[in-house]
């Protein structure tokens, strides 16, 4: 090579790197040439501005900033749903002192009535065996008049309680028939 061609390749190269180097600014985004007219002389102005962002660097900043406003509200979200649920919380324990509070009371009308039902049974037999020596001192005619409009089951327990063999006899034969029956049923 002659040193001609030396010269001239390096001449080529250093005028045509700087008008490769605007090309590809040019290209990717980097550059741009913006014209407008200065009103004040009315002529033509050129401005050549290096843009410092490129356009896929301005999409992940706006996409960075949707993301983080989704997550704002998202956080927002989150933190109105825990003071519900700590308000739910709060009721829900408000409601179990209150039911554990009914179940007392409850227990204890419980033990009232199992206490009044254990007594009941002895106060009923005191009442039909009451009942039974009236009606065994009464006329077997009145007696079974009266006994008609009472129940089978008490009826039963009247005669069952009655001492004498033979006023039940006189009593029951005054009754109806299917009342007589139903009531030897319910006394076997």
């Amino acid at each position: 090579m002659r040193t001609k061609d030396i010269i001239l390749i390096a001449v080529v190269t250093v005028i045509a790197f700087p008008i490769l180097y605007v090309v590809m600014l040019f290209v990717t985004g980097t550059l741009r040439l913006e014209y407008g007219f200065n009103q004040d002389e009315g002529e033509k102005e050129v401005r050549v501005e290096e843009v410092r962002h490129s356009a896929r660097r301005d999409s992940l900043s706006a996409q960075n900033s949707k993301v983080f406003h989704a997550a704002e509200r998202e956080r927002a979200d989150l933190a109105r749903e825990q003071e519900r649920l700590a308000e739910q919380i709060e009721r829900l324990a408000m409601l179990q002192g209150e039911i554990e509070r009914q179940r007392e009371g409850l227990a204890r009308e419980r033990e009232q009535l199992e206490n009044r039902m254990t007594t009941m049974p002895e106060a009923e037999e005191a009442r039909y065996r009451k009942l039974a020596r009236i009606y065994e001192a009464m006329r077997p005619l009145e007696a079974a008049g009266i006994l008609e409009t009472l129940t089978d089951a008490q009826v039963a327990s009247i005669i069952s309680k009655m001492g004498d063999d033979r006023q039940k006899g006189r009593i029951m034969a005054l009754l109806t028939k299917e009342k007589a029956a139903r009531i030897n049923r319910l006394i076997r």
